[in-house]
C-alpha cells in the first residue's frame, strides 16, 4: 500500500518538514511512542512532539525578548484556552470596549489571537517570523519548559503568567484531546496504557510534576517577572483571580470599571458557555489543521469527578464503552462516569415529595416522547393549556430541557447540591437508573414512578444509532460488536433484562398497595393505541380527562403537539443543543416498531429472543 501523501496529513502530525539540523539532532535522542505523532523526542529533560522540537530550536535561536512581552505559559490542557482568552480581553479592553459587538474573540479563536512560539511563530523550519508589527505589549503563548525557553525571555523583564492543573484532571483532558486529533484509520489510546506513559512523566511536555516544578521554583525567586496560577482557584474565584492578573500585568481595573461591570463582561465573554458556542469554534480550523472545538463536550467529561467518585471507579469493573471509552458496574449496571457522579449525587441529596413524579426509562425506550406527553399532561389545566399556535414550551424547548434527568442534569456537577424549591408542584424528572440505584428517598416516599420499556431489539438498533452519532472519534461501532456487548448486558444501563425486571417486579408489588407507585409501560402498546394509553396515565397521575376535555378533542391536541413528525420539525430540534453537548436532532432518528428487520440477521434475532426469554420469562414477563 502506498504512503499517505504527506498534504493530506495535517500540519500538527507532520514530522517530515524540519530542517537537517532537527533531523541531526533527533538522531541523538531518546525516543518514546507518541500520543498522537508517531514519535515523541526528550529534549532537555522534557518530551516534544517532531513539529514542536523544531519551533522550540528555531524559537531558541531567533525570538528576542522585549522587557513589556507578556509569555502565557501552560502544560498541554491545563487551561490554555481560557488564560489566553482572558489575557487577551483584559489587555485589549480599552481598545475593544464593546465587548459583545466587535470583539476579536467573537470571530477568532484565542490561540489565533495569542499564537504559540513554538507551534505558530517558529515552526517553520526556513522561516524567521518579523515581529515588528506586533503592538507592545506583545502577547504571546507556549508550552516550553522553563529550562528550554530562549535566553532572551530568561534575561529580559517581560512577564511569565504560569497556569497549572491538578494533575488528574490534566491527565484525562490530554487524553481525550489527543485522541480526538488522531487521524481516521488509526486506533485510539487506551486510558490504561496512556495513565502508564503520564506516571512515567512520557508525555506532551511532560515529565508534568517537572514542567511545573520548574516555573514553581522561578516564581519564588523572581515574584515580579512570574505569577503562578492555579486553573482550581481560577475557576472557583475567577473574578479576584482576574484583578490580582491585571495587577500583575500593570493594567489594573479602575474604580470606575469595576462599578461598570467590566470584569464581569470580560468573564462572560471568555467563558466556557460564551466561547464554545461561537461559529468559530464550532466549525473552525487552526493553521496547524486541528479543530477549533477542541472543548471534549460535557457528555464526554470525565475530568469534574469528585474525588471519591474517582475513588469508588478505580475499584469497579470496566468495559469498553460505546460511545466513551470506558463504562463501570456499579450496583450490577453499566454506567458512563458523568452518570455515576450524578447517580452517587442523587442517592445522598435528591429528597422526593409524595406529589413528585419520575419517569423512568432504559435509553432509547421512547424517553422523549413520554417526557413530551407527561408535561403536556399534568400542565394542561394550570400552566400551560394545550394550543397548537406556538405558544407551548414544546415549540420551543426540547423535552429534555422540561423534563430533566436527576443524574445527567441536576445532580451531575461534582460539588454542586441544586436548589429544586423553584419546581411547582408535582415536580416532574426523569432518570435511567435502575430500581435499586434509585435514591431512599423516592422508594420510601409516595412518589409515582412510570415506566417505559420497548423491544430488546429496536432498543439495541436505536442505541447503536444514537451512539455512534455521540462518538468525538473517528469511527463507529460496529453492529456486531455493539450486539456482542449488549447480548452479555454490557450498554449504557444495561443489563437491559435486569433493568427492566427491577421496575416490573416493583409494579406487581406496588397492585398489593393502597396506593399504585409504580405504572409499567410498553412502547410497542403507547405507539398502537396512544390515546387509550395516555388517558390511562392522567388516570394513575391522578389528572385524569373530563369528558368536556375529551369532547373539545384534548386528548388528540396533547397527541397531535408531542407527535415525533412535529416535535422532530421544531427548529429548536433540528439545530439547538443540550446543556451536554448533545444535539437535539439525535434524539428524533425513527421512532418507529420493527427497525431491526432491516439490521438484524436471523441469528441476530434468535439469539437475543432466547437471551431475553430466559432472563425474563420465569418472572412472567414476555415481549
Amino acid at each position: 500500500m502506498s504512503s499517505q501523501p504527506n498534504n493530506a496529513i495535517p500540519k500538527y502530525l507532520q514530522e517530515s518538514e524540519v530542517s537537517q539540523e532537527c533531523k541531526d539532532l533527533i538522531a541523538t535522542l531518546p525516543i518514546e511512542k507518541g500520543w498522537l505523532a508517531n514519535h515523541l523526542h526528550q529534549y532537555q529533560g522534557f518530551w516534544h512532539i517532531t513539529r514542536q522540537l523544531q519551533g522550540v530550536l528555531s524559537c531558541q535561536k531567533h525570538f528576542n525578548a522585549l522587557n513589556s512581552d507578556i509569555l502565557i505559559v501552560t502544560t498541554p490542557k491545563s487551561g490554555t484556552t481560557w488564560l489566553k482568552a482572558l489575557t487577551f480581553a483584559l489587555l485589549n479592553r480599552h481598545k475593544y470596549p464593546k465587548m459583545f459587538q466587535n470583539h476579536p474573540l467573537l470571530t477568532k479563536n484565542p490561540h489565533f489571537l495569542v499564537p504559540f512560539l513554538e507551534l505558530d511563530l517558529y515552526n517553520d523550519k526556513d522561516l524567521v517570523p518579523n515581529l515588528n508589527s506586533t503592538p507592545s505589549p506583545r502577547l504571546f503563548s507556549t508550552h516550553i519548559p522553563y529550562v528550554s525557553l530562549p535566553k532572551s525571555v530568561i534575561d529580559s523583564d517581560c512577564k511569565i503568567l504560569y497556569l497549572c492543573r491538578n494533575p488528574k484532571d490534566t491527565f484525562i483532558s490530554l487524553w481525550h484531546f489527543t485522541n480526538k486529533l488522531k487521524m481516521e484509520g488509526t486506533s485510539t489510546n487506551s486510558l490504561e496504557d496512556s495513565f502508564k506513559k503520564f506516571c512515567n512523566g512520557v508525555s506532551l511536555c511532560g515529565p508534568f510534576w517537572d514542567h511545573v516544578l520548574g516555573y514553581w521554583k522561578e516564581s519564588l525567586e523572581q515574584p515580579k517577572k512570574i505569577m503562578l496560577m492555579r486553573y482550581e482557584e481560577m475557576k472557583k474565584n475567577p473574578s479576584f483571580v482576574l484583578k490580582e492578573l491585571a495587577r500583575f500585568v500593570g493594567c489594573p481595573f479602575s474604580k470606575e470599571e469595576e462599578d461598570e461591570g467590566v470584569i464581569d463582561d470580560i468573564l462572560k465573554l471568555c467563558s466556557f458557555k460564551n466561547l464554545s458556542n461561537l461559529e468559530v469554534n464550532k466549525k473552525g480550523k487552526l493553521s496547524s489543521g486541528q479543530p477549533s472545538s477542541i472543548i471534549v463536550p460535557k457528555y464526554l467529561q470525565e475530568d469534574e469527578l469528585s474525588e471519591d467518585v474517582r475513588d469508588l471507579i478505580s475499584t469497579l469493573p470496566t468495559d469498553k464503552g460505546w460511545f466513551v471509552n470506558t463504562i463501570y458496574q456499579y450496583n450490577g449496571f453499566w454506567h458512563v462516569p458523568r452518570q455515576l457522579q450524578g447517580l452517587l449525587n442523587c442517592q445522598k441529596h435528591f429528597q422526593a415529595q409524595d406529589t413528585d413524579i419520575l419517569l423512568a426509562t432504559q435509553p432509547k425506550s421512547g424517553t422523549t416522547w413520554l417526557k413530551a406527553l407527561t408535561f403536556s399532561l399534568i400542565n394542561r389545566k394550570t400552566k400551560y393549556p394545550i394550543t397548537l399556535n406556538h405558544d407551548h414550551p414544546l415549540f420551543s424547548n426540547n423535552p429534555h430541557a422540561l423534563v430533566p434527568f436527576l443524574e445527567f442534569d441536576l445532580f451531575h456537577v461534582k460539588d454542586v447540591v441544586p436548589d429544586l424549591s423553584s419546581f411547582s408542584s408535582p415536580r416532574l424528572f426523569a432518570t435511567h437508573l435502575p430500581y435499586v440505584s434509585l435514591p431512599e428517598s423516592v422508594k420510601d416516599s409516595d412518589c409515582k414512578i412510570v415506566y417505559l420499556c420497548r423491544d430488546p431489539k429496536d432498543t439495541f438498533i436505536s442505541l447503536w444509532h444514537f451512539s455512534n452519532s455521540l462518538r468525538l472519534f473517528k469511527g463507529a461501532n460496529s453492529l456486531k460488536d455493539s450486539f456482542d456487548q449488549f447480548c452479555r448486558g454490557i450498554n449504557v444501563g444495561g443489563p437491559f433484562w435486569d433493568h427492566i425486571l427491577s421496575y416490573w417486579k416493583e409494579s406487581l408489588l406496588s397492585l398489593e398497595k393502597p396506593k399504585k407507585k409504580v405504572m409499567f409501560l410498553r412502547y410497542e402498546e403507547l405507539k398502537m393505541n396512544t390515546s387509550f394509553v395516555l388517558k390511562n396515565l392522567a388516570e394513575f397521575l391522578g389528572c385524569p380527562f373530563s369528558k368536556e376535555e375529551e369532547d373539545e378533542g384534548l386528548v388528540d391536541d396533547i397527541l397531535k403537539l408531542c407527535s415525533f413528525e412535529n416535535l422532530k420539525n421544531l427548529e429548536v430540534n433540528k439545530n439547538g443543543k443540550r446543556p451536554s453537548g448533545i444535539a437535539n436532532k439525535a434524539y428524533f432518528r425513527r421512532g418507529e416498531i420493527g427497525d431491526w428487520k432491516n439490521h438484524l440477521t436471523h441469528e441476530m434475532i434468535d439469539q437475543l429472543n432466547t437471551i431475553v426469554e430466559n432472563k425474563m420469562a420465569i418472572f412472567g414477563f414476555k415481549f
